[in-house]
């Protein structure tokens, strides 16, 4: 009985990340165990659930106010949602707040995000009460079978530790590791007494301790850490299983999996299933398989109703030691995308830090000689966390493997055509002159070059090429050339007949490909001799409500960055490499300032984090565009409004009517850009933005090319209002063929 109650009540207060590596058990979901619990709660001295206190009325339009701003934002007022979840911070701090933080960092913008949670706490730390209204940290009551947490009164230093907490959580979802730090340092100068002996448990206080050894961990003294954990003393809510299960963590995270393993195997009874997981953990980094496969299953069969993206990151990591690298990436993948709902508030957590997942996604790519998509993704890992040992070690490891591939590399890479079909048959139908020819040289050593027919065509690193042949009447021969950066050349033949076909329309069709688009706004600036702007967020969500609502945009492939800095752009752009397919098309929106630099003849975007007299801090066009040439999408689009952002591309002139042959712009790649002026400043109120917005609400065609909507609806009207010249253009160096984007309506 003693047993099932200790079991019960880390039910009730597993709350920290770290605990409920450990502790995380079953959810009371049935009605059935709500009196077992409290009777576990009345035996471990835990006082009974508290009436609801009244709350004041400025608490409650505070909590109004939250709400109203979590409308207006889902409208795309984000301004006005801004000013009003400001006003409930300063007429009373309540954590209904991190509601509207948590769906600001879904935009994302944790700079937002954060300056948001610093106002609240410093309103909760100048709050003139010695007692404040707060949401408790855990659920400890039942209502319609689930757990709840209830609103009591808090002294200020507890109701501090409560906001600091909430912040560490949402930085420990959203954040990198020096927002994690940071979090907890802030609550690590709190001073809090331990009341167990009064209340029974101290959730504030223990939590405060256990914070002590994850600093320690983030900061890599181990040491200390080790030492930290042997001083918790032993009581009923930390036994000594606890105390053991624990110290095997820290033993993980040091890197000493075989110490792990041996004080994991001492744990019983009811810390037995931790025990499972923690083999699992350390079976999986150990390369042993059937020891790891083994205890995850008896893992799983007592803990059910929990999965977390922990689990699926140890399965990957047993499933590229074993050499399985796709289903790897599978189970990566749903570590990226699958939280854990915690059992006593709702509150995703991840467990997995995301630099450690795309380490492991490099680790992945490098086992499949895809060494160029391995380097991106240990790169994602450095821009999350400099500091990150693992992947500064794999890229070093990487570049000594792509060395000795190459030396020894004597065979030319192999050629694999996507289009057009050659399997289906040598004849292909055609309307124009050209034809095009895409597909995969695929290397160890990388691909260096690609011809057709002696013809250098566009190609990348990794593999993927394309281009566009000339085709004669009758029979076409392509030979297509592939040579690798050791000097291996490899060939592919096939033929191609031409058939002259009668002048018609021709039907476009819907493509397997999906449409992706990456919206940036960058309004609000640190360096304050950088003015900051008003609508760029605003601007960008407008966008993306008509892009969703109107065309062919799923919700779920619109991503946006607002107030990034620039390695947040670099790492979001990397990361679409991992997602966007060679069907797919692309929209890129970036609104912020720009700066030219006639000297040099470069152009440079200014993120959030850029400092006026330090260059080294701008993003340049140049860098933007090598990492654009990265993604294999077939069609991508570039739309930037900002000051002197002509410096994009290479310009071509453009005639007064648009193309109208949908289906041959269709088929060849394009890599275009449509800017707001050229080497000039632009106004803060986007005239450029109203005219875009205005083509494409007003569209009425199924089918928009983005330079028909350039030349009809936005050049003459942006340059009758203004004295700013927009422009269209073409990025050659990002492998632009001779398509277009196009708008498809729903």
């Amino acid at each position: 009985m003693v047993a099932m109650q200790k079991k019960n009540n880390y039910r009730i207060f597993c709350g920290s990340v770290l605990l409920c590596l450990f502790f995380s058990l079953s959810v009371f979901a049935q009605t059935k165990a709500e009196k077992r619990a409290q009777k576990a709660m009345e035996k471990l001295g835990i006082p009974p659930t508290a009436p609801a206190v009244k709350v004041s009325p400025e608490y409650e339009r505070a909590e109004q106010l939250v709400n109203e701003a979590l409308a207006q934002l889902t409208k795309g007022e984000v301004n006005r949602a801004d000013s009003m979840v400001r006003q409930s911070i300063r007429l009373y701090p309540t954590k209904e707040v991190f509601q509207y933080v948590k769906a600001v960092c879904e935009m994302p913008d944790l700079n937002k995000a954060n300056a948001l949670m610093d106002e609240l706490y410093q309103q909760t730390k100048v709050f003139p009460d010695e007692k404040m209204l707060v949401l408790e940290p855990i659920a400890s009551a039942f209502e319609n079978g689930k757990m709840v947490a209830k609103v009591k009164l808090y002294e200020k230093e507890r109701a501090l530790f409560n906001i600091g907490y909430e912040a560490y959580k949402v930085n420990k979802e959203f954040g990198d590791v020096k927002r994690v730090e940071r979090s907890i340092q802030t609550l690590l100068g709190l001073n809090l007494v331990n009341t167990a002996v009064k209340v029974g448990y101290d959730f504030e206080y223990n939590q405060l301790e256990q914070f002590k050894i994850d600093l320690a961990l983030i900061q890599k003294d181990f040491e200390k850490a080790i030492a930290l954990t042997l001083q918790k003393p032993i009581s009923l809510y930390h036994p000594q299983e606890a105390k053991d299960a624990l110290l095997a963590y820290v033993y993980q995270e040091k890197g000493d999996h075989q110490r792990a393993l041996e004080i994991a195997n001492t744990l019983a009874g009811n810390y037995k299933m931790t025990g499972y997981k923690l083999k699992f953990m350390s079976y999986a980094v150990l390369g042993k398989a059937e020891q790891a496969l083994t205890n995850y299953q008896l893992y799983r069969k007592e803990n059910y109703a929990f999965i977390s993206n922990d689990l699926f990151y140890y399965l990957a990591i047993v499933d590229i030691k074993k050499g399985d690298f796709q289903n790897g990436l599978n189970n990566l993948d749903s570590a990226l995308n699958h939280k854990m709902a915690n059992s006593m508030n709702g509150m995703e957590v991840l467990f997995i830090d995301k630099w450690k997942v795309y380490k492991s996604i490099g680790d992945a790519y490098t086992g499949l000689m895809q060494y160029d998509r391995a380097k991106d993704n240990y790169n994602i890992a450095l821009l999350s966390n400099p500091d990150y040992e693992g992947a500064v070690t794999a890229l070093v490891n990487l570049e000594s493997r792509i060395a000795s591939t190459t030396s020894t590399d004597k065979s030319g890479p192999v050629i694999t055509v996507s289009e057009p079909s050659v399997k289906r048959g040598l004849k292909v139908t055609v309307s124009g002159n050209d034809l095009m020819v895409r597909g995969v040289a695929s290397d160890p050593s990388g691909l260096k070059t690609i011809s057709i027919n002696d013809q250098v065509i566009y190609s990348q690193p990794g593999g993927n090429f394309w281009g566009s042949v000339n085709l004669s009447n009758g029979l076409n021969k392509l030979l297509i050339k592939a040579t690798d950066q050791a000097g291996n050349t490899s060939e592919q033949a096939f033929e191609i007949e031409k058939i002259i076909v009668p002048a018609e329309i021709i039907a476009v069709t819907e493509r397997e490909g999906n449409n992706y688009c990456l919206l940036i706004g960058a309004q609000n600036y640190a360096d304050s001799s950088i003015p900051s702007l008003e609508n760029p967020i605003q601007d960008a969500v407008r966008l993306k409500l008509l892009l969703k609502n109107h065309y062919n945009f799923d919700d779920g492939n619109i991503f946006t960055l607002f107030n990034p800095g620039a390695n947040d752009v670099k790492r979001q752009l990397l990361e679409l490499a991992n997602i966007i397919q060679p069907e797919d098309n692309l929209l890129i929106f970036y609104a912020g300032h720009g700066i030219w630099v006639e000297k040099e003849k470069k152009g440079y975007w200014l993120l959030t984090d850029a400092k006026r007299n330090d260059p080294n801090t701008w993003l340049q066009n140049k860098d933007v565009l090598n990492l654009i040439a990265k993604l294999p999408s077939r069609h991508t689009l570039l739309i930037t409004d900002a000051c002197f952002s002509g410096g994009v591309f290479k310009t071509r002139s453009i005639g007064k009517d648009a193309p109208a042959a949908i289906a041959s712009i269709n088929q060849k790649v394009s890599r275009v850009a449509i800017t707001s002026g050229n080497d000039t400043e632009v106004p803060d109120e986007s005239v450029f933005m109203k005219y875009l917005v205005k083509a494409l609400s007003e569209n009425k065609e199924k089918y928009l090319t983005a330079q028909k909507m350039f030349i009809t609806q936005i050049m003459e009207a942006v340059m009758t209002e203004t004295k700013t010249e927009p422009r269209y253009g073409t990025l050659e160096l990002a492998g632009h063929v001779g398509g277009d984007f196009i708008f498809t309506k729903k």
